[in-house]
């Protein structure tokens, strides 16, 4: 039986159902594919989206970096104002999956200190800005620990750093960076992490979770299958990637063991045949590129667990509303970085989620 929502986050809900109102319709972003970067900043202005310009305005002068600030802004405001109707039962899960900002925050300032590239407190490449501080949403991590992160010399000062607040298990980590000089361990474990504190954080029993459980274990199934592909692509054999086989999912360890030992990735892709992914398959075939695919899946996800989300009432449609923010950054972020590399429309259009 579903548990009803407290009364206590009832008025919270009720403000979060009118704030759904604000997302953007597709059609109205795909219109957004025949304008250039300056009338898409001026048709965003007129919607929801007008307070992050004008807040992003105050740091870049640039149309460009104001709408991908503005767009940042805009969906940890959206997860924000969520994670104020979640009741208590479902608030680690919450939490748990929109960290996933954080961890994109700190991943890119540990690629930056490789690269050598000078992340500033508001440069568009980090997720938060200005009054809403960056590690909101994963407890630990404030605005002024981010700001201290970014300021450290090298890779081995952040992790250091990050020891403090959970990130342990990157020490093991940290010493094949230091023998390598290759990131890639670090980055991959702190996707293991992720997705394994979401898959124990989703069992929360309130009765509504099946659903989510089912999306989290399919996104462990695309995440786990776009490794191993990537793997079969590179001859790498699956000894040097088992450990970032992330483990929970539909499919388990030794079923993917199987299909990757066969050395087609399109027979470990069609693992996922049950969704729409023709297109996605087809483009593989032809092109040898999985982002296709991922943006297929990802939009198969979509479409088939949100509108069901949508109609439930409490955890479902709380989670489905920060989904639904997910999304609109996504596809904005895509036609607005598209728009600025000068793809053509169809290009960006494929790549929509």
């Amino acid at each position: 039986m579903v548990v009803p929502i407290n009364t206590t986050y009832s008025g919270s809900y009720g403000r979060l159902k009118i704030h759904f109102n604000d997302y953007l319709s597709d059609s109205f972003v795909k219109s957004l594919l025949e304008l250039d970067i300056k009338d898409i900043r001026l048709k965003l202005y007129e919607t929801s989206y007008r307070d992050d310009i004008d807040k992003a305005t105050t740091i870049s002068n640039d149309d460009v970096d104001i709408l991908i600030t503005a767009i940042n802004r805009h969906v940890i405001n959206n997860a924000k104002i969520a994670l104020f109707a979640v009741p208590p039962q479902i608030k680690s899960f919450m939490k748990s999956y929109v960290s996933k900002w954080d961890i994109e925050s700190i991943k890119a300032i540990i690629t930056s200190k490789v690269i050598h590239h000078d992340i500033k407190y508001n440069d568009s490449f980090i997720m938060s800005f200005r009054d809403i501080p960056m590690g909101i949403y994963a407890g630990n991590l404030k605005r002024d620990d981010f700001r201290a992160i970014m300021e450290k010399n090298d890779v081995d000062s952040v992790i250091n750093y990050l020891l403090n607040y959970g990130f342990n298990y990157l020490l093991k980590e940290l010493e094949e960076y230091k023998k390598t000089g290759d990131t890639s361990s670090l980055l991959s474990a702190m996707d293991y992490r992720y997705y394994n504190d979401l898959i124990k954080t989703a069992l929360f029993y309130n009765g509504d979770e099946g659903q989510i459980i089912k999306y989290v274990k399919t996104l462990v199934d695309l995440k786990n299958i776009l490794t191993l592909a990537k793997a079969i692509e590179l001859n790498v054999p699956f000894e040097k990637i088992e450990n970032s086989i992330i483990d929970n999912g539909n499919f388990s360890r030794t079923a993917l063991s199987d299909t990757f030992r066969s050395g087609s990735v399109i027979e470990l892709l069609s693992l996922f045949k049950h969704f729409n992914i023709d297109e996605a398959l087809d483009y593989y075939k032809e092109n040898k590129n999985l982002s296709q695919f991922e943006i297929g899946m990802r939009k198969s996800l979509f479409h088939e667990f949100v509108p069901v989300m949508i109609r439930d009432t409490a955890s479902l449609f709380i989670f489905a509303y920060i989904l639904y923010a997910e999304r609109e950054r996504d596809n904005l972020r895509t036609i607005i970085i598209g728009k600025s590399y000068k793809l053509d429309n169809n290009t960006i259009e494929r790549m929509l989620i």
